[in-house]
């Protein structure tokens, strides 16, 4: 059974391989990855000056601290396969498609 989270291998469509330039870059999911560390970085930092506005001056730490940790560890699951197709379409704005792309 597949995933929820998996990325296919390649288009149904046009046969277009997600993985470009596996063969020479190793690290391709490199920019997926920091991608996904960015926008779990700018959830946490939102949600927590969100928690700190709404219960100044007496913010209740301990939820903040497992909330917070929680929220660390789940928000990076749920963007696994958005921060992938989109370094997938920022990788497509700046190196075209090629020929090698679709190959088997």
């Amino acid at each position: 059974m597949r995933s929820w989270f998996a990325i296919r291998e390649r288009c149904e469509r046009c046969g277009l391989r997600f993985e470009r330039g596996q063969d020479e870059e190793h690290d391709y999911w490199f920019g997926a990855y920091t991608l996904n560390f960015i926008a779990t970085e700018v959830v946490f930092a939102v949600a927590l000056l969100l928690a700190l506005l709404v219960t100044w001056p007496n913010p209740p730490w301990t939820l903040v601290l497992y909330g917070g940790g929680l929220l660390m560890v789940l928000t990076p699951i749920a963007l696994y396969p958005v921060s992938k197709a989109l370094w997938l379409a920022l990788d497509l704005a700046a190196r075209p498609v090629q020929p090698e792309d679709f190959a088997a």
